[in-house]
């Protein structure tokens, strides 16, 4: 959804150049750069430790998951070799339990995901909030007309990328930070 928002600013912005003319356009030189903000978002303090309070939940939940899927393979190898000595009605029944632990699991997984994904949600925004409104001071004060994120600029010279001039504006406004606060 970002993507199709970066292409119509740009679409637009080409249209509203060639409506008014080239005299006009040339009045004013366009000045454009990029920056990469998950490359940011991983380099700024607060970001590092808010990437290492999400890896250590997410390690917290693999495990929760691990010992999950090592229950299901125990229940299934015990109802591989109980298979022939069981009665017809037991059998189904320890299979239904087997399926039943299956989808539990793939159930969890999917919450767990949801989980991770909310967490980071959670843990980046505030983040992105500050980088966008570096990002503008850098627009305004060095004269932008447009800085793009790098997931939506397909090729760019490297001299157009403001990534490390945002991490280092960012790191030196918010020094006392460098862990994520904890909630």
């Amino acid at each position: 959804m970002k993507k199709n928002i970066a292409k119509a600013a740009a679409v637009s912005l080409v249209l509203a150049l060639s409506a008014v003319g080239p005299s006009a356009a040339m009045a004013q030189a366009l000045k454009i750069a990029f920056v990469d903000r998950m490359r940011a978002l991983n380099e700024t303090h607060e970001g590092k430790a808010a990437m290492k309070r999400l890896e250590k939940m997410k390690e917290k939940l693999q495990r929760k998951i691990k010992d999950k899927e090592s229950s299901i393979m125990a229940m299934k190898e015990t109802l591989e070799k109980q298979q022939n000595v069981l009665t017809k009605e037991a059998l189904q029944k320890k299979a239904e339990e087997y399926y039943r632990s299956v989808n539990e699991l793939q159930q969890s997984y999917m919450q767990f995901q949801k989980e991770l994904a909310g967490k980071e949600a959670e843990l980046t925004k505030e983040i992105l909030v500050k980088m966008d409104a570096i990002m503008t001071e850098i627009g305004r004060s060095d004269g932008y007309t447009m800085i793009y994120d790098r997931a939506t600029v397909v090729w760019a010279p490297a001299h157009l990328d403001l990534t490390d001039k945002l991490i280092q504006m960012y790191n030196s406004k918010h020094k006392g930070k460098k862990k994520a606060k904890k909630k």
